[in-house]
Parts: C-alpha cells; structure tokens; sequence
C-alpha cells in the first residue's frame, strides 16, 4: 500500500518523454504481447495506460506510447468545445432575422454561413489539438501549461463569439483581430509541443522529417494569422477571413500526409483518434438534448401539453436516440486499414458534426415553432368565433371589443408581453367607436388585435421579427408593423424549414460515407445495401426541402404537426431495416454491425 502511494503522489516531471520506455521497435520483439506503462497522473486522479506494439515498426526506430483510452484532461477539452458551441448557438441562433439578410439579387441566409464559420474554427481547432494528443499525449507540468492555454483559447472564442458576423467584418473587425490572435497564440503552443517532441526523436529523420512539417504549416499558419490582425480594420473589404479556412484543411492535410507518407512511425493507425471523434459525436448528441430540454421549458411555461406537443417531444427524443445507434452501430473496432482512408474518416467528420448540429437545432426550432403555431391557432379561432357571433346576434361594437379584450389579457398574460410594446388599446377604442360592427374599420381593427397578439405569442417562443424593413418583394408593404413583424417571423422559419431538412439529409448520407471509409477490410453485400438504404433515405429527407418551391404546399405542411416526425420516421425506418438485413446478411466476424466500440 505503501508503495503504490508513493507512485501514486510521484513528483509531476516538468517535461516528460513521449517514447515507449524500452526505447525502440526492436526493443520489445521477445515479448509476447504490447507491453504497457502507466503514463503517469491524470488531472482528475486517473492512471491512463499506453501501451506500444512492435508490428509495422522499422527496427532501429523510436517507439512511442501509444494510447488506449482518452484521458480525463482530453474528455475535459472536448466538454469546452460543446459548451462554447452552445454559449454561440444561445447567442446566434440560425433563425436569428438580424443575422438573415436578404434581397433580390442574393438570397443566401447568412444566419447559416455564420454558423458553419464559427463553428468551422472550433471544429479545426480542436482537431489540431487531438491529434497531437492522441500520440504524443504525456502527463507533465510542460503538457499541462500547454493545455491550459488550449482551454484559454477556446473560452476567449467563446467570448469574442458573441461578436462574430463574417457578413460585416469591416463593422466587426475588433472581433476579427482577436480571433487571429487566438489563432496565433493556438499555433504557436502547437509548436512548442512538437517541438518537444524532437527534442526526444534528434537524428532520426524517419520522426523529425514530418514533425518538421507539422511545425512549419502551423508557423505558417501563425504567420499568416499574426498578418491578419493588421488586415482587419475599419476600411478592409472582408474577405480576408476566408484564408483562415484554407489555413485550416492546409494544416490538417499538411500534418495527416506528412504522418502517414513520411514518418509511418507517427500515423495514426495505433492510436485513439477513431474513440475522440466519437466521443466528440456523442458529447454533440448531449448537446442536442440541453438544446431539446431548453425547447420544452416553453411548453411547461405556456402549459401546453397538446397530443401535438407530446408527439413532437417524443419524435425529438427518438431521433438523437436513433442517430447515436445509427452512428455508433456503424462502426468497427479498428480504424481503415489504409492511411488515406483513416485520414479522409477523420476529416469527413467534420461535414458530419456540421450537418448533425443543424439537424438538433432544427429539432428544437420545430418544437418551439409547433408549440408556437398551436396558440397561434387557438387565437384565430377564438377571432372567428368571435366575430361570427358578434355578426350573427348583431350584437353591438361595444360587446365585440369587450370580447377581444378579454382576448388580449388571456394572451399577453400568458406570453408576459409587454403591455406598452404590444398595447391593443387603440384598437379596442376603433372598435367601441364604430357605428358598425360588420364595418371595415371594426374588421380592421378586429383583426390587428389578433396580428398584435400573434406577435406577442411569437415575441414569447422567440420567433422574432427582423429589425429591419420587410421587403416588399416577399409580400406586403414595405415598413414596420405588425403585418411586417408576422411576415418576417414566417421568413426566418421557411429558412429553418430549408437547413432542417436538408441537415437531416446530409446526416444519413455522411454516416453513409463514413461507414465505407471505416470498414478495415472488404466490403460485404450486406454492408453496400445499408450504405445504399442510408444514402437513399438521406436523399428522400433532403428532397423534402423541394416543398418550399410551392408556396400552397410549404404553408400547409409547415404549419402541420408532420416536420419533426418525418424525419423521426426516416430515421427509425433506416434502423429497422438495418436491424432485419443484421439477421438476414449478418456482418462478418470483426466488421462491427452492432455495439459499442473503441
């Protein structure tokens, strides 16, 4: 006991060796199996082991640890990347109007480019990260330091995020600058850490030659971002962030080539890479559940507990469910057998991670939309009753604004709207001065009642108007009002309608791809009719966006119950169909099909 609490509470070493004790490749030969090393403490008290396997090493050459599992510091990374995800999803939502410009000549939603921007940064940066810690990863003060500024970075992107518009960086352009400072300081720590790494590896040009590599398409890239910082300013044209995205596919391609074709002893085909990525996917799929939790606080709060309600919460919950078993089920316990194939799994993951963020957030928009449009119906009901009856007994203007008054304090007390913003006090006196109850001016101000209230309800599920003018070309006058605020909400989620589905879509596709990049050896029949059932009903999900192309067809089945559950049913009939071709063309011995992997 004595002494393993002594190894336990060991001396932390300032900088420690990422090489296998024994030293080289053919140290190890008369060992029947890997020989393993505990790597030393983790942060939170956690011993992670390393082993190192003398297979496809050249004799004579440096042997590095190798890891078996993520260690508690790399987990803790990945919960950084999630949370900065949400604190900009919270900020920036896709359906925001400020952010969702359009005009005639160019209808592109920028609310999405953003967000695939913003999250492209994160996404790179954090690849960077892994994939030096999943083969050189050792626990010391160095390493340690290093991952602290790593952690620093991503909280000052989550910061300076609330900012980000690549729309108008001429406007923004602080912001600008101070993410290619994080960039910078991002690489150079990057290089601090290679750099250690050769300190190790001194004349064996097999590892150095491509850690060379490595550290100079990061002092590139911090080259490159150090120059951006003076690009920015209030007079750039803005396009200069695009580079950024070059530098980012550069530098992973730079470092996966290099590590596969000039050093085979640093490629990635010992190491966990493969259990980060799906670890990064299940943290994202715990994402979408907060995201889904926030969606039904607003059910909870309105009291709306509908059989329309409660179908879409369970369609929500069933599509994460399927989308962890349709990913996870897919794949195998060893990574692609070709480097290229392991390079390309790897960086297909980030299309996949885009489109399945879009998917969850389309989820949560849906339910909020859904719960939003069943109060929205309640008001125009209650409008028609009112008003047929009012007509029908010839009831007096007076009887008809006291109806539509107790109307409007039901809504607004409901929506906790602002009486001021939304005041329907002048409407309700349009309607008591009229002479007339079946007028145009009663009718006028009857049904601006019902557009204000409308709003209000809009206002309280965040399905907000655009600060800006309605242009005229998508219907109405041109102006504010309430007419204007309504038409612009409708906007924002035709676009939410587009992304939903077609993320939806490109979500099945991608698992598609990623299953036939993963497999390690040939492909079965089997496994071509499950890629081919993926890519198909992915097609099918993503063909339902069409729908917005007709008008009359878009408006009934957007405000239809039939958006989240459509792709639920996808979904789940991919599933199923899977789970009858396992018992029909069982998968062949070590190819997966089934269950949870490394």
């Amino acid at each position: 006991m004595e002494v393993q609490a002594k190894r336990r509470y060991r001396a932390l070493p300032l900088i420690a060796s990422p090489l296998h004790r024994g030293g080289h490749a053919n140290a190890h030969q008369h060992n029947r199996g890997p020989p393993t090393e505990t790597l030393g403490l983790t942060p939170l008290g956690k011993t992670s082991q390393a082993h190192v396997s003398v297979l496809e090493r050249d004799p004579g050459t440096p042997a590095f640890r190798e890891r078996e599992e993520a260690s508690s510091i790399e987990l803790f990374y990945d919960l950084f990347f999630v949370a900065n995800l949400t604190s900009f999803t919270t900020v920036h939502a896709i359906d925001d109007q400020q952010r969702t410009l359009y005009s005639q000549s160019d209808n592109l939603p920028i609310a999405i480019s953003s967000y695939i921007a913003f999250f492209a940064i994160l996404w790179f940066t954090w690849l960077q990260v892994v994939l030096y810690d999943v083969r050189f990863g050792v626990d010391s003060v160095f390493e340690r330091l290093a991952k602290l500024i790593h952690l620093a970075v991503m909280v000052t992107f989550a910061i300076i995020g609330n900012k980000f518009d690549p729309s108008s960086p001429h406007t923004t352009y602080a912001t600008m600058r101070q993410l290619s400072m994080c960039l910078l300081v991002s690489r150079l720590v990057l290089i601090a850490q290679y750099g250690s790494v050769m300190l190790w590896v001194k004349g064996h040009r097999k590892i150095t030659t491509p850690l060379s590599v490595h550290i100079a398409s990061f002092a590139m890239g911090a080259v490159l971002s150090l120059g951006f910082f003076f690009t920015f300013n209030p007079q750039s044209s803005g396009q200069a962030y695009i580079v950024w995205y070059i530098i980012f596919v550069g530098e992973a391609v730079a470092v996966f080539v290099s590590s596969s074709s000039l050093g085979p002893s640093i490629s990635f085909q010992r190491t966990n890479l493969s259990e980060r990525c799906g670890l990064l996917t299940l943290i994202i799929l715990g994402e979408g559940i907060i995201v889904l939790t926030k969606s039904m606080n607003y059910v909870v709060q309105g009291e709306n507990f509908s059989p329309g309600i409660i179908a879409q919460i369970i369609s929500a919950v069933l599509i994460i469910y399927f989308l962890y078993m349709l990913y996870f089920d897919a794949r195998t316990s060893h990574p692609p057998a070709a480097p290229l194939y392991h390079h390309l799994w790897a960086l297909a993951h980030f299309p996949f991670h885009t489109a399945l963020v879009l998917l969850l957030e389309g989820t949560s928009r849906f339910i909020t939309w859904r719960n939003a449009m069943e109060i929205v119906d309640h008001i125009y009901s209650v409008y028609a009753t009112i008003w047929s009856s009012t007509n029908n007994n010839n009831n007096s203007t007076l009887v008809l604004a006291d109806r539509f008054s107790a109307l409007s304090s039901q809504i607004l007390q409901d929506a906790h709207a602002d009486p001021v913003v939304y005041n329907v006090t002048g409407y309700l006196n349009t309607l008591r001065n009229s002479s007339d109850a079946s007028s145009d001016v009663a009718n006028d101000a009857a049904f601006g009642i019902v557009i204000t209230l409308v709003n209000a309800t809009l206002k309280f599920f965040k399905i907000e108007a655009a600060k800006k003018e309605t242009p005229s070309w998508v219907g109405g006058e041109t102006g504010r009002g309430p007419y204007a605020d309504l038409g612009n909400a409708l906007i924002v989620y035709d676009l939410v309608f587009l992304y939903f589905f077609v993320a939806a879509g490109l979500t099945l596709v991608l698992m598609a791809v990623l299953m036939v990049l993963g497999k390690r050896g040939k492909m079965a029949r089997g496994d071509w009719i499950r890629g081919g059932v993926r890519v198909g009903v992915g097609a099918g999900l993503s063909c339902v966006s069409v729908v917005k192309t007709s008008f009359t067809a878009e408006e009934r089945f957007i405000f239809s119950p039939w958006m989240v559950p459509t792709v639920m049913l996808g979904l789940g009939g991919v599933v199923l169909g899977e789970g009858v071709l396992g018992w029909v063309l069982p998968a062949r011995r070590g190819d997966g099909g089934g269950g949870e992997v490394a």
